[in-house]
């Protein structure tokens, strides 16, 4: 060994500089790539099989009340519906839908009926999910749930067997199977053992029996008004979960979920600010971020005003996106942004040119929902357009000043789902009809949208786009991302594009904990 060592020592004793420089680089160059190719290996070489295993911890930022799927309310509240109980039709989490509980949907009559065949699947007591789930399900959705009653309006449903059931339409409607995405099948042995005004107080026993990959196991409280719900794996579901069990945290507010965070008590929150990010990152997380078919917007009451807004072309939405937002938003030129665009398939939208010159609009009252960045953006059009703003609790908004179209103008985000359902929008039938414009043409559109031939789909919606961005007082400013930090071996999740931040765990049977490499 010392007569090498002292070879190498007089090999090298030899070289001038030159030769010593050309020998250390050609080392230092084999050592990097050596480097880069086993971690490409590393990252890049597919595991045979995800291990089976381990628990993922998640936090929710509101306090719940039920988990009910037909009363849930909240976003916290939807989020645990959608572990535990199945739809028939789900979506694929990138911008389209795909089977979940259903194994087959044939359309027949031109589209005024659809034919629906049941998968072999189960409820976690190993009972089987049957035609007779499905019927008192629609029901229960239409007789007990606000939202989905109008949804469910004109759709009928007929036992054919134990696993088909027909749906019969009272009008071809091209949102079908958006709509019955919403509805989560329930167990009706379970439900109909109680009356309607009961099944609140009766929730312990009415939720044991799900249909969807985790099951609850037990719930309780801990100090500080934390609620924890531990979820199981159902091990009748028809693709087995990778995860042994989830434990919910629901925490009064974001703060306290963030601090848990922090802490590693939890390992993926949803709904995380720009702001909080700087601090949140560190070797065991990452970000990741969600398109939502939504829209932050500047609403102008027909009936309240007559000056034309339509110089507010000069909003800089690209500064709104970057000081604001922080870059983890797009700006949005129209009702779609341009990752939305790009989703449905639409053209290049190419938006009026800027105005440079200073506006007043100090005669015109905004009303801006109490929110950080619906304030930040009042701010900025307060001081570059001089409009008064008036902050606003969203409840009373929602509930008293939209109702009542008590406002001059209004600051507010739209929300549309992934096949963009607009008639609540513009329908002067409806309260969230924002600018009190009675368009029959644009009417005529969105019906052309629900009724028409499905391959005019698409030019139906650019025509309503155009005559959205034309004839209504809309400024369109940005479509803000769902921003999720998430510990970094949790690995499986193939999600970018969902109507609403609740469907976040929407596969989640296919998410599972990365196992450390061991040598």
């Amino acid at each position: 060994m010392k007569g090498f060592i002292l070879f190498i020592y007089k090999f090298f004793k030899k070289l001038n500089k030159l030769e010593l420089i050309l020998i250390f680089s050609g080392l230092l160059i084999s050592f990097l790539l050596l480097f880069f190719f086993f971690n490409f290996l590393i990252k890049n070489l597919p595991l045979k099989e995800p291990a089976y295993g381990g628990i993922l911890r998640i936090g929710l930022t509101q306090n719940i009340n039920t988990i009910n799927p037909i009363l849930a309310q909240n976003t916290s509240e939807k989020t645990i519906v959608n572990l535990i109980y199945d739809s028939l039709i789900r979506p694929d989490g990138n911008g389209g839908y795909e089977y979940e509980l259903a194994k087959k949907i044939t359309p027949l009559e031109n589209g005024l009926k659809y034919e629906l065949e049941l998968k072999d699947a189960y409820w976690n007591n190993g009972e089987k999910i049957t035609s007779d789930d499905i019927i008192a399900s629609f029901d229960y959705f239409k007789n007990y749930n606000e939202i989905t009653k109008r949804l469910l309006n004109n759709i009928k449903l007929e036992k054919l067997d134990s696993t088909r059931v027909l749906f019969t339409l009272g009008l071809k409607d091209n949102y079908f199977i958006q709509k019955i995405s919403f509805i989560k099948i329930v167990p009706v042995k379970i439900f109909s053992k109680y009356n309607f005004d009961e099944w609140q107080k009766n929730e312990d026993e009415i939720i044991k029996v799900s249909s969807g990959p985790f099951a609850l196991d037990k719930k309780y409280n801990l100090k500080n008004n934390v609620q924890v719900f531990e979820l199981v794996r159902n091990k009748f579901y028809f693709k087995k979960p990778y995860l042994d069990k989830i434990v919910v945290y629901a925490y009064p507010d974001f703060e306290s979920a963030y601090v848990a965070l922090k802490v590693k008590e939890i390992d993926f929150l949803g709904g995380v600010k720009p702001s909080y990010l700087a601090s949140s990152m560190g070797r065991r997380y990452e970000v990741k971020k969600l398109i939502i078919p939504r829209v932050i917007a500047l609403f102008f009451n027909s009936k309240k005003l007559n000056k034309d807004i339509k110089p507010l072309n000069s909003i800089d939405r690209s500064f709104i996106v970057k000081n604001i937002f922080e870059n983890y938003a797009e700006p949005s030129y129209s009702i779609f942004s341009p990752s939305i665009r790009k989703i449905l398939g639409l053209s290049v939208f190419y938006p009026s040119k800027t105005e440079t010159k200073n506006l007043d609009y100090s005669d015109i009252e905004i009303i801006v929902p109490d929110n950080f960045y619906m304030i930040k953006i009042g701010e900025y059009l307060e001081k570059n357009f001089n409009f008064k703003i008036n902050v606003e609790n969203i409840e009373d908004i929602n509930n008293k000043i939209i109702p009542s179209k008590d406002y001059q103008a209004l600051l507010y985000g739209l929300s549309y789902n992934l096949i963009p359902d607009l008639r609540a929008f513009f329908d002067p039938a409806y309260s969230f009809n924002l600018t009190e414009v009675n368009n029959d043409e644009i009417l005529k559109t969105i019906q052309n949208l629900e009724t028409g031939k499905e391959e005019d789909f698409k030019n139906n919606l650019e025509n309503l786009e155009n005559l959205i961005d034309s004839e209504e007082p809309i400024v369109f400013i940005a479509n803000p991302y769902y921003i999720y930090i998430t510990e970094k071996n949790l690995k499986g999740i193939n999600i970018s594009f969902l109507n609403d931040p609740n469907e976040i765990f929407v596969k989640i049977e296919d998410w599972y904990i990365k196992e450390k490499i061991k040598w």
